[in-house]
Parts: structure tokens; C-alpha cells; sequence
């Protein structure tokens, strides 16, 4: 019985996944998320008592996706400078390719706590704290950890906005220009 629970869940999730990226987060219905895979609505809150048990459920998910995906491109990426260049442009045009998953996996409501939780909950998060970590180290930088963080994080959402509103296009030497700007900290 446990099994079936935790493989209605994961249906749950990826259906809710399929919905966000299709449509946005703010068309997400629960009523249509259970009627998709075959749930009557009170059967989804046996689930998940609320949207936002959902919505915390499905960003883990998201962030576990992400960084196992990221592990992935950087098996063979040895410096932290490249690591953290490669994880911005797979970003980057992520957000031009799945701008709604783009602005859900980094703008809905409980990924914007990130900062504000333990590690260990966002594991894309704690992927790129350990890159970050590791390029203060390298280069013997006076930020913290958290600041450089930001400052980062700061261009790649803003540019992927940028990029995902067509203001701009992609620009592969101003995104590595801008990083090692960056670390010059």
C-alpha cells in the first residue's frame, strides 16, 4: 500500500510538473491536476492536504531534477570557474526553452525561501553553494559564501528574464565576461 501511495505522489507531481511547464504556475488547478491522472479531488488531498504541500513537494523535486542534471554536464568540468559557467548556460537557456518551469523551480513562493532553509532541502541549491564555496577557496576571495551567491544568482535569473521576455538574445561572451567579473571579487 505504501508503494501505491508514493506512486500516486510521484504522478501527482509529475502531472503537476506537465501543467506548470505547459501553462504557468498560476493555472495550476488541483481540480484538473487529479481529473489528469484519473483522481477525484478529495482522493488528491489524501495526497497532499494543500496546494502548498504540493507546491512544496514538487520545488524538491524540481531542485533534486536539476542537480542530479547538472551532475550530469559536469562530470568532466574540473575548475569551479567552468562549473559555475556551464550551470549559467544550461540556465540560460532553460529559461528560454521552459520559461515557466524557469520561473517556478526560482520564483514561486517556497523557492524564494531558499536562502532562509537549512541546506540540505534544495539540493540544486546546495550544488551551487558547493561550486561557490569552491571558487572562493580556489581564488582566495574575501565574499562569503552567501554574497557571491547572490551576486551570481542575481545575473543568471535577471539575464534568463531578459533573455525569456526577448529583450535579448543569448550572448555566450557577455555571460562568461560577466561570471569572471564576478569572481574578481
Amino acid at each position: 500500500m505504501a508503494d501505491r501511495k508514493i506512486d500516486t505522489d510521484q504522478r501527482i507531481m509529475d502531472k503537476a510538473i506537465s501543467m506548470i511547464n505547459e501553462h504557468g504556475e498560476e493555472s495550476l488547478s488541483l481540480r484538473k491536476l487529479a481529473q489528469g491522472i484519473g483522481l477525484t479531488t478529495g482522493a488528491f488531498y489524501t495526497h497532499f492536504s494543500t496546494k502548498e504541500e504540493l507546491l512544496q513537494a514538487v520545488t524538491v523535486l524540481l531542485s533534486r531534477q536539476e542537480q542530479s542534471r547538472m551532475a550530469k554536464k559536469l562530470q568532466t568540468v574540473r575548475k569551479p570557474e567552468e562549473q559555475l559557467h556551464t550551470v549559467a548556460s544550461i540556465l540560460l537557456r532553460q529559461f528560454k526553452d521552459e520559461p515557466n518551469l524557469m520561473h517556478f523551480l526560482f520564483f514561486n513562493p517556497i523557492a524564494r525561501n531558499v536562502l532562509k532553509v537549512d541546506r540540505g532541502e534544495f539540493a540544486f541549491y546546495d550544488q551551487m553553494m558547493q561550486m561557490v564555496e569552491a571558487v572562493i577557496q580556489k581564488r582566495h576571495l574575501s565574499v562569503q559564501p552567501k554574497d557571491l551567491f547572490i551576486q551570481l544568482w542575481a545575473f543568471i535569473q535577471g539575464y534568463g528574464l531578459l533573455l525569456d521576455s526577448d529583450v535579448t538574445e543569448y550572448d555566450a561572451v557577455l555571460v562568461r565576461e560577466t561570471l569572471l567579473r564576478l569572481l574578481e571579487a
